[in-house]
């Protein structure tokens, strides 16, 4: 998968924050677009929104991009639980969704991994739950 190919905008500005092109990012990308479609929200711009990370990946920097989470802010958490998985809520009200990556039915390669992470349905790619306590 080359990094010059035609990505949505969005994608393309995460590459460049994230430094390269990678099945990681592409994790961290879907799940925060799918997040913000879920929760009917719009990009974190004063800690509405808080993202708790189970991995300390690449996906982790598409989700402080997109969804404006950081930790400096203070809503961007890390639990490491080694699993490709996000919990997104508003502080709000506490509407919440967990969002974990559901592995592919084989070993993929790199360029196999980018491509489904690009063209498969978020339903085939994450499970979606309410967030744990």
């Amino acid at each position: 998968m080359q990094r010059d190919m035609n990505l949505p905008e969005d994608l393309k500005k995460v590459v460049e924050f994230h430094g390269h092109f990678c099945p990681g990012v592409l994790i961290g990308w879907r799940a925060s677009k799918l997040a913000l479609k879920l929760l009917a929200a719009e990009r974190d711009e004063d800690e509405q929104l808080v993202a708790i990370t189970e991995n300390d990946a690449c996906g982790v920097d598409a989700i402080q991009y997109i969804l404006g989470c950081t930790f400096g802010k203070g809503n961007l958490l890390f639990r490491d639980y080694g699993k490709q998985a996000y919990t997104i809520f508003r502080r709000s009200d506490g509407t919440g969704v967990r969002l974990a990556l559901v592995p592919p039915d084989r070993e993929l390669t790199r360029e196999e991994s980018a491509t489904r992470l690009l063209t498969e349905s978020d339903e085939r790619l994450f499970t979606v739950g309410a967030p744990k306590e």
